[in-house]
């Protein structure tokens, strides 16, 4: 008896002790969180100034600094496929005055294409919130004789190698999504990489390349410009504005291919202020107005718990991973 109430008094003392250290750990967090923000908040986007991810990116620091009662701001740090913005981003300190909002490609598709990245994102991002996502239209030259993805099929199969696409780079979101087209259709295309978008478009508008991806929102201007044609949509559903144009999905049953958008902090976060800027995210997500924002931008809004950010990205990244291995690709 007198080993068993010896052994009960241990026991209770080390409850008694994991409690009250569990319970110096949660009032640290609150403390943390009710402290924060204690500062300006940085959201570091690693994209040009005036492109839909920055412009989204404003959007939400604006509405964040309202909600909050905070300043928020944006620094715009393209360059290097995303990698410098990035970086820049997940080695600021933890404490939640940092953010990144960036696009898929630093998450899913730059571990695959760079050996020497500078950050791991399954290591270093703490997942806040999807926000937005956009698919892409195949535009083809006006004068290639194919009307749709199926006769397009048929086209680079009488002619092998013969037909070019054109993207924004080695390694590029156009660059993998036409070789994901490429590989699940079984045909050959010749890849034709250009410095920019308006390089590209310029050169398929005048016939040197016969098909390009391009995001939803600039690919209507172009189709109803008359010098390109839309053959195709990869959303899962056509598109309200391009209504005649069918999905790749209708020619390849379950594809789909989109950009999206997500915010980030660095690991290490408090997980407090984590939640909190989920929960802001998703009603800013609410807003007529934002939703107007994005929808004129040709993006969906799209919001997201963190540990759903989480599994889309880790879902991306081996699909990436699948394609990059299999093709060799290599970025610029």
């Amino acid at each position: 008896m007198k080993h068993a109430t010896m052994y009960s008094r241990r026991t209770l003392l080390g409850q008694s002790i994991a409690l009250g250290l569990s319970g110096l750990a949660g009032n640290a967090a609150r403390a943390a969180t009710a402290a924060w923000p204690s500062k300006p908040i940085q959201v570091i986007v690693p994209a040009t100034t005036g492109s839909a991810p920055e412009i989204v990116a404003r959007l939400i620091a604006d509405a964040l600094s309202a909600r909050l009662s905070n300043p928020v701001y944006v620094e715009g740090m393209p360059g290097a496929s995303g990698i410098i913005g990035t970086d820049k981003a997940l080695k600021a300190p933890a404490d939640g005055h940092t953010l990144l909002y960036a696009m898929n490609q630093v998450a899913t598709m730059n571990p695959h294409l760079y050996p020497r990245l500078p950050y791991n994102p399954a290591r270093d991002m703490a997942p806040i919130s999807l926000v937005a996502r956009g698919g892409y239209v195949l535009l083809a030259h006006s004068g290639l004789p194919a009307s749709d993805l199926p006769s397009l099929i048929a086209l680079a199969k009488r002619e092998p190698g013969k037909l070019a696409y054109a993207s924004t780079g080695n390694g590029s979101a156009f660059h993998l999504g036409m070789e994901l087209i490429k590989a699940q259709c079984g045909i050959d295309l010749l890849h034709v990489p250009y410095r920019s978008g308006a390089n590209a478009n310029t050169e398929l508008m005048a016939g040197r390349v016969q098909v390009r991806l391009e995001p939803q929102a600039s690919a209507l201007a172009l189709v109803r410009g008359g010098r390109v044609k839309a053959l195709a949509v990869t959303t899962p559903t056509r598109l309200p504005v391009l209504p005649q144009v069918p999905t790749v999905r209708e020619t390849l049953p379950g594809f789909e291919l989109s950009g999206w958008n997500a915010l980030w902090a660095p690991a290490g976060t408090p997980a407090p202020v984590i939640v909190r800027l989920n929960a802001e995210v998703q009603e800013i997500l609410k807003s007529d107005a934002f939703r107007s924002h994005l929808l004129q931008l040709g993006l969906a809004p799209e919001g997201s718990t963190p540990a759903e950010l989480a599994a889309l990205t880790a879902q991306e990244t081996a699909q990436w991973k699948a394609l990059i291995d299999k093709t060799g690709i290599k970025a610029d």
